[in-house]
């Protein structure tokens, strides 16, 4: 419960926190507290003392972008993005359950780290195929790609639950730099290789196949995909505005896909698609 200087009322953290994050846009600090007082009803002082508060207490963060500050979920400490996937900075004694997976990512990545819709919901997406619907038969040799790999997050989500290899794709410097670094900290070095350049078609020997991308860059993709994934192999897709969503299915259903998850998160979709022949 957060304090307010308003009768000594008692505002839910829950609550406040879930302005912020069902919110489809980014709120700037100011932004934020004209929702507190107009969905709390508490005054300016009181709104903006919860949220320094929540940023005291790591809950929330500053992050800037474009000329502009927002706050955003904190990710320097440890943030459960699914129920099996728990995102940690370096150095944090985690108190994880059985069934917790753990992935170490150094603070400050921007890209791909969790903060993103597009992340969450392609790690919600591994979940549903690894554990949920277990759309993937664990073998000894069972290799993914991950397209575009950023902090190497996806990457190291799909072999901490079973893939024995995956190759991260990525053309940024910045982000090959840090999907490194952070492949290292988790200890998949042997596991996983970043590869320096776009994918290509490799003759379907790849089992799942991992693409946060923009609608544009999916859609000239998807024969490769094709091409690329075994047979009943998956690929997880996100990036997709929801009003693009339809092009994409029209695209991959032409294919030969099967659509077998779909989710939306602040106006944007995430997929799961089989190949069938």
């Amino acid at each position: 419960m957060i304090p307010s200087d308003m009768h000594d009322m008692q505002v839910d953290k829950e609550t406040i926190l879930n302005i912020l994050y069902q919110s489809d846009v980014r709120l700037t600090p100011q932004a934020l507290i004209r929702e507190i007082k107009s969905r709390v009803l508490v005054t300016s002082s009181a709104a903006k003392k919860i949220v320094r508060q929540l940023i005291d207490e790591q809950e929330l963060s500053y992050h800037y972008l474009y000329g502009s500050t927002y706050v955003e979920k904190s990710f320097l400490k440890p943030v459960r993005i699914t129920r099996h996937f728990v995102l940690t900075p370096p150095g944090f004694d985690t108190q994880s359950t059985p069934t917790d997976i753990d992935i170490t990512i150094e603070p400050g990545i921007s890209f791909g780290a969790g903060q993103h819709p597009t992340t969450q919901l392609c790690l919600a997406a591994i979940e549903f195929c690894f554990f949920e619907q277990q759309l993937i038969h664990l073998k000894p040799g069972l290799v993914g790609a991950d397209i575009g790999t950023g902090s190497g997050v996806l990457a190291m989500a799909m072999c901490l639950s079973g893939l024995a290899a995956c190759n991260a794709y990525e053309i940024d410097p910045v982000s090959i730099n840090e999907a490194k670094k952070n492949i290292a900290l988790n200890h998949l070095t042997k596991q996983i290789n970043v590869v320096e350049d776009t994918m290509k078609e490799c003759n379907s020997q790849v089992s799942i196949i991992c693409a946060n991308l923009r609608f544009p860059t999916l859609k000239t993709l998807s024969d490769m995909i094709w091409d690329s994934l075994t047979d009943h192999g998956i690929a997880i897709l996100s990036g997709v505005r929801e009003w693009e969503t339809q092009a994409l299915i029209a695209c991959y259903s032409a294919k030969g896909f099967e659509l077998a998850w779909q989710k939306h998160d602040k106006q944007w979709s995430g997929f799961v698609w089989i190949k069938k022949r």
